[in-house]
């Protein structure tokens, strides 16, 4: 079990996301690096991590860094994160009610739901130590 949002964790959620078989045709054309912020809890502080994703697979992911020329951004409270890494809140719906922010082109996610979908699924397959 790998603690939240650490290389080690990154690590894991990269093998995950690139052993899915459906993952290369759902995002199939997406090139971008995304920007991953969990706000300060009180416990460990902000914890930042990013993944470059091109045709459905993560190319290059690092936890402790904030990306600066990430395209997306992602930033919500550490319970957020805990709730969607568990499977109790639909990231997409976090994202529509304000409990998750977003930065980029929305229209882009759209085209890709399915990439995105299935991303956040794999999220659930990572075993997390908060």
């Amino acid at each position: 079990m790998a603690l939240f949002g650490s290389e080690e964790w990154v690590k894991a959620l990269t093998a995950v996301v690139n052993a899915d078989k459906e993952l290369p045709r759902a995002g199939k054309g997406f090139d971008a690096a995304i920007q991953f912020v969990v706000k300060d809890d009180g416990g460990r502080g902000e914890v930042a991590f990013w993944a470059h994703m091109k045709d459905g697979r993560i190319l290059e992911a690092t936890a402790g860094e904030v990306n600066d020329k990430a395209e997306y951004l992602l930033t919500g409270d550490y319970a957020v994160w805990q709730d969607i890494v568990a499977g109790r809140q639909d990231p997409i719906q976090a994202i529509m009610v304000k409990k998750l922010v977003f930065e980029g082109n929305i229209q882009t996610v759209m085209k890709y739901i399915k990439a995105v979908n299935i991303i956040m699924e794999s999220l659930k397959e990572v075993p997390t130590e908060w």
